[in-house]
């Protein structure tokens, strides 16, 4: 049910988008140099100088428009009709440019005039071709079909494979507008057939074999939306990426976003046929081809690609369930929608507000917005092409079986050359069967040596790979002594539970390494009457993150023993501007240095024993305070401890009053950011407001037994019953402090 609500969205603006950018790429023409300006008396001119205009990017139409007509009256006082033709069609390109396709028909006409008179076979094909092109654009199918085929037929005349592949992508794609999907399939096998042809001679895979595939992709997922089936779907899949390969190594930017908005559609479609992990991974692969199809269509400027993109984003919006960001994508699809002259997405809209109005549970206004888009599709769809097409499609059936008829004799000629050389061979083979006996019983008796040098050989081998084995052996068990004792260094430099139990009275430490050395830490020090106590996220984990934290410690006990932190010149916001300064000179962090992101997360307190107050400052940490049940949370500033491009701010001191009877939490990421498995059944973060409802509503217990309920409820999230368990990923540190 899903599917089928979502489908109308996709099938639409897949459809809608390659209309614009093929037809766009098929129907320029190949006559290209550098735009040139123009001006003064035509006159000055001895010999014409044909400037060909900037195409598929629509940039400088007036000037290219000026150099046209320039050149028109140049090619007109020579009277020569080649030349003509080609200042003709750079008029007609640039009427098309600027969606004036009724210009730009009359304009292909006149070239289909000159090309014709002067027996210019080629060039009446190619106007043939943009004719049709331009036809299709103004919604005209049977006229367009019927130019289509004449472009087909001239250049059977001319036997020319490279125009009659053109050509027959251009009617295919128009044929699956139509949902005439055996007949496009026809046109596109021709045409791959053609295309091989062509890259066997090359010995290289061009981008017209990829076209092949895209639309023979495009057909074969359009027909899944009408016939629903997995195969198809897989096929549209296959191809498509068939096509993706060959455009990414043959550079084509522009046919690079338009096979990835293909896969980004497919793989949202499996999505949408998916739960679990495995829909997961197909809305990561058409994020995928999104961003990929992305950053190559933000390099063509294709306005039209960047409608469909923002469609893309609606419908993935929706699936994810955002959508506050689905409705601001509505929002910019529409501008888009009313700037259009071709209307081409407004049924894409129309089905996605649809979407959008149903996931929200508004069904009155969706159920009206579904109404009104089937019968805008309804309009578009020309019935009468259906009928044109399956006539003109008799005659080229024939055209198909004579074409058939000569492939089956040239293949009957190469099978008799076939038989002729297997008899020369089968008699050479008899001249040669003895001697090849004698030959190959030296070769025996030289083999059964060969093979007894190679067993003494292996033996040799195989003691050899044994010594490795132990070296190997002896490395491992060195590096483990090397972890175990800087794990021991580690915790040697922290205080342990009695010393933070005696300094603050009762105190609960949860510490998690995900491996033996920690780059989480906790820490305290008493200098005077002032308690300083602190947690830290540094960056990494294992030995890494074990030198951040021994860096931490290091800095923070040499500040406790300046004499400005002991008379009280020091708040808690100074002491993290001090580690930020010290960091960045330990590291030697600057805008170009690999470690300019190195440094921790921290929240840290001062306590005055003189003083029922706290000091509190944090590098996006939090600080929680457990009161009479209730739970109150002071935030720390959205700043790392490390080096930061733009001026840093300094960490701001919040003054905390605590009452006998309080509890105070600081924690790492770790907890928060652990991976299992919510009440659903699905994959997501333990989350802060887990963490806290367990901090509040178990505050009353002793701190041994707080940490075992801890302890259990991260194992009972990674490891639910009947579950495949989700490892740690991250080092876990949780300071609780009873006032």
């Amino acid at each position: 049910m899903e599917r089928r609500k979502t489908s109308p969205i996709i099938a639409f603006v897949l459809t809608a988008t390659l209309a614009v950018c093929s037809l766009t790429a098929l129907c320029a023409t190949r006559w290209s140099t550098p735009s040139l300006q123009l001006g003064g008396d035509v006159s000055q001119y001895t010999k014409p100088d044909f400037i060909s205009l900037v195409r598929v990017e629509h940039k400088n139409l007036d000037t290219t428009m000026t150099t046209a007509r320039v050149n028109l009256q140049i090619a007109m006082a020579e009277k020569n009709a080649r030349l003509m033709a080609r200042a003709y069609d750079a008029i007609a390109w640039n009427h098309f440019c600027n969606n004036k396709f009724s210009e730009a028909a009359k304009t292909y006409e006149r070239i289909l005039q000159i090309c014709d008179s002067s027996g210019h076979r080629r060039g009446v094909a190619i106007s043939y071709h943009n004719l049709a092109n331009t036809l299709t654009m103004m919604n005209l199918y049977n006229e367009a079909n019927e130019y289509e085929h004449k472009a087909i037929n001239v250049a059977y005349e001319l036997n020319d494979e490279e125009l009659i592949s053109r050509f027959c992508k251009t009617s295919a794609l128009m044929y699956i507008n139509h949902h005439l999907y055996n007949s496009a399939n026809e046109l596109l096998n021709l045409a791959l057939n053609i295309d091989n042809r062509m890259s066997i001679r090359t010995n290289n895979k061009s981008d017209d074999n990829a076209y092949d595939y895209m639309y023979m992709g495009l057909a074969d997922f359009r027909k899944f939306f009408d016939i629903p089936g997995d195969s198809l779907l897989n096929q549209a899949k296959i191809k498509n990426l068939k096509a993706y390969k060959i455009f990414k190594s043959t550079g084509n930017t522009s046919a690079t976003f338009d096979v990835c908005n293909k896969l980004m559609f497919i793989y949202l479609t499996y999505a949408q046929k998916s739960t679990g992990s495995q829909r997961q991974l197909f809305l990561d692969s058409s994020m995928l081809y999104h961003n990929i199809g992305l950053s190559a269509m933000e390099k063509t400027g294709n306005e039209y690609a960047k409608t469909n993109y923002l469609l893309w984003s609606v419908d993935y919006d929706i699936e994810t369930k955002q959508y506050g960001s689905a409705l601001k994508g509505l929002e910019a699809v529409k501008t888009d929608v009313e700037k259009d002259p071709l209307k081409i997405f407004y049924a894409g809209y129309g089905h996605a507000m649809a979407k959008y109005l149903e996931a929200v549970g508004n069904y009155r206004q969706s159920f009206e917005w579904s109404v009104w888009t089937t019968k805008l599709e309804k309009q578009q769809l020309n019935r009468d092409f259906a009928v044109k097409s399956a006539q003109l499609g008799l005659k080229k059936e024939q055209d198909n079986i004579m074409l058939k008829r000569e492939i089956d004799l040239e293949h009957e000629y190469i099978i008799r050359r076939e038989q002729e050389i297997r008899l020369v061979i089968i008699t050479a083979s008899t001249v040669l069967l003895l001697i090849m006996i004698v030959i190959l019983t030296v070769v025996i008796r030289n083999s059964l040596k060969r093979k007894r040098r190679l067993g003494q050989k292996l033996t040799e081998r195989n003691d050899e790979l044994e010594t490795q084995r132990d070296q190997l052996e002896a490395i491992n068990d060195q590096l483990a002594s090397s972890i175990d004792f800087a794990h021991d260094l580690q915790t040697s430099m922290l205080p342990t539970k009695e010393q933070m139990d005696n300094m603050f009275g009762q105190t609960m430490i949860f510490w998690r390494p995900l491996d033996l050395v920690s780059g989480d830490f906790y820490w305290a020090s008493q200098s005077g009457h002032r308690k300083l106590f602190t947690i830290a996220d540094c960056t990494g984990h294992g030995v890494p993150g074990g030198f951040m934290s021994m860096l931490g410690i290091s800095i923070l006990s040499d500040i406790t023993l300046m004499p400005e932190f002991k008379n009280g010149q020091l708040n808690a916001g100074n002491v993290l501007d001090i580690m930020r300064d010290k960091v960045i000179e330990s590291l030697r962090q600057s805008e170009e240095s690999a470690m300019a992101l190195d440094g921790m997360d921290m929240a840290l307190c001062i306590q005055d024993s003189d003083s029922m107050e706290i000091q509190f400052a944090g590098a996006f940490r939090s600080l929680i305070i457990i009161r009479d049940g209730e739970l109150l949370e002071y935030k720390g500033d959205k700043m790392p401890i490390s080096y930061i491009s733009d001026n840093p701010r300094p960490f701001v001191t919040k003054t905390i009053s605590i009452e006998k009877g309080d509890i105070v939490f600081m924690y790492s990421d770790g907890i928060t950011d652990q991976f299992g498995y919510n009440e659903k059944g699905e994959q997501s973060k333990f989350a802060s407001r887990r963490l806290q409802k367990i901090l509040k509503e178990n505050s009353s217990l002793p701190f041994d037994e707080l940490e075992k309920l801890i302890d259990c409820a991260i194992d009972n999230w990674r490891s639910p019953a009947q579950r495949k368990t989700v490892p740690q990923t991250d080092d876990i540190i949780i300071l609780g402090i009873r006032f």
